[in-house]
């Protein structure tokens, strides 16, 4: 097997079994997710197929991002992954971490005005993130966004932490034209401190980044007039982006069906947390005792093994928002950094549990990986029971490796309250209910 015979491979599978639309730029040198489109979950289905049609055993551990850039790089990639002694990989862990670390849209937008004052510190926030809210839709597939959440929780909290009142400009009563209008005379009366953020559609503004690849992908981004009218000044947090687009092609975004949201806040009134205050959030929004995400994907998966209304041949789709869930548990990092940074710990220590936080979050990529390939061989009808054990050892296998992890944290955070010497400091209910 050369690399053009991988090369052709790969081509027949993106025509045949992904229904590639973008096969007008495919060429060795096609990059596979600026031009052809491919994200971690199609790259992941690609995979399968040319596994299960064509033979191409890969490791599920050995796939990188910077191995499969272009078609051919990842042709050369599997054509070395064929002298590579495959006995270490069953059972192992990517090590690679999803793109980059874009962990919750609404709250990096309130995060990129707390981090512009020297005299507040954003991390706290994010504890609110590890766990929370995802919806399973009535045909037992996750969600990222669903009308069932709500971000009234984060409201709440940015103003009990940081004294900045959200307020919602947004009339979901109204036509999206005059929340256009609404959303202009917002833009052009807006106060140098004023932030007026809106979500859009993501998948509507091509020259943006998409490598989720979610059709529709709600995105809460902030905005800000330019003195070309016909230009708009975006600022994405979340994906670490700055920069102006059309105006038009702004509107366009904000108009899809699929989406309904804008705020407006001043961060003139932006004022540090009390370390009570940071002791109660964390209270409120930790769990000792489960799992939100682990929880709904194992919901999810035993949906689809034990309900006939949920086939097997849906699990890969029922699960293709895991890669933008899964970062969220990138904000226990910010858990750690915050308590030990405050209080003096050894940065080989904190990097030692930035690996675990790694670890839980490459697995779910695993799991992904193998319920793509459960639902591929539930096509065709072969035995998927050998999998499906396998997803749900792996899914236990999450809960221990996330259970450390809050351990771990908690404890921390006891340190930090005996640091600070604030005692229980509202703990008593939370330990109650919590308790490890």
């Amino acid at each position: 097997m050369n690399t053009e015979s991988i090369v052709n491979a790969i081509k027949h599978v993106l025509i045949n079994d992904i229904e590639c639309q973008y096969m007008s730029v495919f060429s060795e040198d096609a990059r596979l997710n600026e031009d052809l489109y491919i994200d971690s979950v199609i790259l992941m289905q690609m995979l399968i197929h040319l596994e299960l049609s064509h033979d191409i055993e890969v490791p599920e551990s050995a796939i990188s991002q910077e191995d499969v850039q272009t078609v051919g790089s990842l042709a050369r990639f599997l054509i070395n992954q064929q002298q590579v002694d495959n006995a270490s990989a069953e059972g192992d862990v990517l090590e690679t971490p999803f793109e980059d670390i874009k962990v919750h849209c609404f709250v990096s937008c309130l995060c990129e005005c707390i981090k512009a004052s020297s005299a507040v510190d954003h991390r706290p926030f994010y504890f609110g993130v590890w766990d929370a809210d995802v919806a399973i839709t009535s045909a037992n597939a996750l969600a990222y966004h669903d009308e069932s959440i709500s971000h009234d929780f984060f409201i709440k909290w940015y103003k009990a932490l940081y004294g900045v009142q959200l307020t919602s400009w947004y009339d979901k009563a109204k036509p999206k034209a005059d929340n256009v209008k609404t959303l202009e005379l917002l833009l052009y009366t807006a106060s140098p401190t004023q932030n007026v953020m809106v979500m859009l559609d993501m998948y509507l503004l091509p020259e943006r980044e998409n490598k989720f690849n979610q059709n529709p992908f709600p995105h809460y981004v902030m905005l800000k007039k330019t003195q070309d009218a016909s230009r708009w000044l975006m600022l994405d947090p979340d994906f670490r982006w700055e920069g102006e687009i059309a105006r038009e092609d702004i509107i366009n975004a904000i108009s899809s069906k699929h989406i309904e949201g804008g705020y407006v806040f001043d961060s003139n009134d932006i004022r540090p947390s009390s370390l009570t205050q940071i002791a109660e959030y964390f209270n409120t929004v930790f769990y000792a005792d489960r799992n939100v995400l682990t929880e709904a994907i194992r919901h999810i998966v035993l949906a689809h093994r034990d309900d006939a209304k949920s086939p097997p041949s849906l699990l890969g789709d029922a699960l293709k928002q895991i890669p933008v869930l899964a970062i969220r548990k990138y904000a226990y990092e910010h858990g750690f950094a915050y308590f030990w940074r405050d209080i003096g710990f050894p940065e080989v220590t904190f990097e030692m549990w930035c690996d675990e936080i790694e670890n839980l979050v490459s697995t779910y990529k695993t799991i992904q990986y193998r319920c793509l390939k459960l639902a591929e061989l539930a096509k065709e009808n072969m035995d998927t029971s050998d999998l499906f054990t396998e997803v749900l050892a792996l899914l236990d296998k999450q809960d221990m490796t996330e259970q450390k992890i809050k351990q771990k944290l908690h404890s921390v955070f006891l340190q930090w309250l005996a640091f600070h010497q604030l005692g229980n400091a509202g703990t008593e209910k939370a330990l109650l209910e919590t308790a490890i």
